[in-house]
């Protein structure tokens, strides 16, 4: 239970970060160029506990889900690597794509959602394989 905890957390807190900074700084253009679909700034801060709620979800069950998968014996790193690669395949070639379909955002919005969701997905598979440990 311990590594399970300890790994949620890590994830948890990388995931906040990698979401600030990616959508906070490298993605900031696109947003502002795609203003008119997105609800106003204000509005958007004072739901920012919900956004929290969803880390706060997705860490322990991107970990449990981990765990039922776990093999002892192997690179701790390829795993994560290879189970961040899948997670973050299943969820954001539908998120971005059917995203695309139904807002109206620019192709290169889409497109870098994909990426930069396969990379956060890869940064928290490594977390949780460097981190959990049965």
């Amino acid at each position: 239970m311990k590594r399970f905890l300890q790994a949620s957390i890590a994830v948890f807190i990388t995931i906040g970060i990698l979401e600030f900074v990616i959508h906070g700084y490298f993605l900031k253009d696109l947003y502002q160029e795609t203003m008119s679909v997105w609800r106003p700034e204000v509005e958007m801060k004072s739901m920012m506990g919900l956004m929290w709620l969803g880390y706060l979800i997705f860490a322990p069950v991107f970990v449990f889900i981990y765990s039922k998968g776990y093999e002892a014996g192997k690179s701790k790193l390829a795993q994560g690597l290879r189970y961040g690669f899948w997670i973050g395949l299943l969820m954001n070639a539908m998120c971005s794509l059917v995203s695309y379909v139904v807002l109206p955002i620019p192709q290169a919005l889409a497109i870098s959602w994909f990426v930069a969701g396969m990379v956060e997905s890869l940064a928290v598979g490594a977390v949780v394989g460097l981190t959990y440990q049965k």
